[in-house]
């Protein structure tokens, strides 16, 4: 067996007494990396929203709560739905192709991704590889990469006003910001798609 997170490995043995190997994802620097900008950044932060909306354990509706009080530009990737009525989006985005997420990510400041099951997500490495910077909830797999203080911000997915506040402080805290996108960076060099 193969898998992908030390997680999985974990469950196999437990589960089912399964050996497995570990073989780790990652990055090709060739689809990821900082690029123009669909449209240029304006003196709000922009906030960018990754998840199938129509999956609830991928925290989408929560996203959407986090981010409703706030003095932000709200963009939004989904492989399926729109979404609702009354959700704060300011532009929309549907079954994106892989190559074209980096212009996406390039024009975000943060991403909020507060998914409740993963194996290893891959959309805040992706974002960090682009020069933003990752609010992520404590989820299956996050431990893979993610460092909370040192390349995100995390929180318990289901913690709206933790996320809130995490995503406020991105906001007001220029050096925090900083430090996670230079770490971020970091992060994303030691994770080759060719290694």
């Amino acid at each position: 067996y193969l898998t992908e997170a030390r997680w999985i490995q974990n469950w196999l043995k437990e589960t089912f007494g399964h050996s497995s190997e570990v073989i780790p994802n990652g990055l090709d620097d060739q689809v990821f990396y900082p690029a123009l900008p669909l449209h240029p950044k304006g003196p709000r932060p922009r906030v960018l929203l990754e998840g199938t909306i129509s999956l609830p354990y991928k925290g989408m509706r929560e996203a959407f709560e986090v981010v409703a009080p706030l003095d932000v530009e709200v963009w939004c990737v989904s492989s399926r739905d729109a979404p609702q009525k009354g959700w704060k989006c300011d532009r929309f985005f549907e079954q994106v192709p892989m190559v074209d997420m980096r212009r996406i990510y390039s024009s975000c400041d943060i991403l909020l991704k507060l998914s409740r099951v993963e194996g290893v997500f891959s959309p805040p490495m992706e974002m960090m590889a682009c020069g933003g910077v990752a609010v992520v909830g404590r989820v299956t797999g996050c431990d893979e990469y993610i460092i909370d203080g040192y390349n995100a911000l995390v929180v318990d997915p289901d913690d709206i006003s933790a996320a809130r506040d995490a995503v406020t402080r991105l906001m007001t805290d220029n050096s925090l910001r900083e430090t996670l996108v230079a770490n971020g960076r970091a992060t994303a060099d030691r994770w080759r798609w060719d290694e």
